[in-house]
């Protein structure tokens, strides 16, 4: 039952209908007793400014985030976690008081799921990632941490993609960083010597990505999309018939989510019970 003392939490984006995260953070309320619920908030991208100041005022507990406002409500935030810092970009925002605090799972979930799915140490690998936004940039920075040697970020606009290179750099000093468009003819030049490409591009750039050439990777080698709402991913058709090992991107909802879980409430919930979570009711 909703009281006046329940804690709101909810997802904040656009669009968020299509989100699993409503069903999966409400049946862990109801399964481990709290007082809680979780929402889902369809908000316009022409707000971003004035997300922060909606969970102030409305007194919300805690939030996760999705485009378009990983990366521009960070400005608006009192203080961010070391992952968040990294990534440019937050997917969970906590009440600490009277501050919002600003996290990112992507990483950490990403790391998990590859390790869960396919037993894959990333460890000496050369990466390429798709995409150079915050959730591009959370895998990067966790797969630097966990000792690949090389990232290229391949994305529509190269500046977008140097500058995530930069702000890594810095921090982890014995991986490469470089930045190519996200272009057939770059990443054809770049695929034979990869180990594990990471789809996070969004859907406007399906077209682009459905028309490299995955015929330069290694059979063997990993190709992992981090949209779990798209029916028919692109290339993971073409990898497979190659004997490229692939992965869609519901195990890393599964892992950002329970970890998303453990810092709303302090509980720890394992990928297992959150996945069976999500097959109730059909999902």
């Amino acid at each position: 039952m909703i009281t006046g003392h329940t804690r709101l939490f909810g997802l904040i984006g656009h669009p968020v209908r299509h989100s699993l995260s409503p069903a999966m953070h409400n049946e862990l309320f109801r399964r481990r007793k709290i007082d809680a619920v979780y929402a889902a908030f369809d908000v316009p991208p022409s707000e971003a400014a004035r997300v922060a100041d909606a969970v102030r005022t409305l007194g919300l507990a805690g939030v996760n985030l999705t485009v378009p406002f990983k990366e521009a409500v960070v400005p608006a935030l009192d203080a961010l976690s070391p992952a968040a810092a990294l990534a440019g970009a937050v997917n969970v925002v906590l009440r600490e008081g009277q501050s919002l605090v600003g996290h990112n799972t992507d990483g950490l979930g990403y790391l998990r799921a590859l390790k869960d799915e396919l037993g894959v140490d990333p460890q000496g690998a050369t990466v390429a990632i798709l995409g150079a936004g915050g959730t591009a940039r959370a895998v990067a920075a966790a797969l630097a941490g966990s000792g690949v040697v090389a990232v290229t970020f391949f994305n529509r606009t190269l500046e977008r993609a140097e500058a995530a290179c930069a702000a890594l750099e810095a921090a982890f000093s014995s991986c490469r960083f470089a930045a190519a468009p996200l272009s057939a003819e770059a990443f054809r030049a770049a695929s034979t010597g990869v180990d594990l490409v990471v789809n996070c591009t969004s859907g406007g750039a399906t077209a682009a990505v459905a028309a490299f050439d995955v015929g330069g990777l290694r059979p063997g080698s990993v190709w992992t999309d981090a949209n779990y709402w798209m029916a028919d991913p692109p290339q993971l058709v073409a990898c497979a018939g190659r004997g490229v090992r692939i992965q869609r991107g519901i195990g890393m909802l599964v892992h950002q989510g329970a970890e998303s879980f453990h810092l709303f409430t302090g509980v720890l919930v394992d990928g297992d019970t959150v996945r069976g979570v999500l097959d109730l009711g059909g999902w």
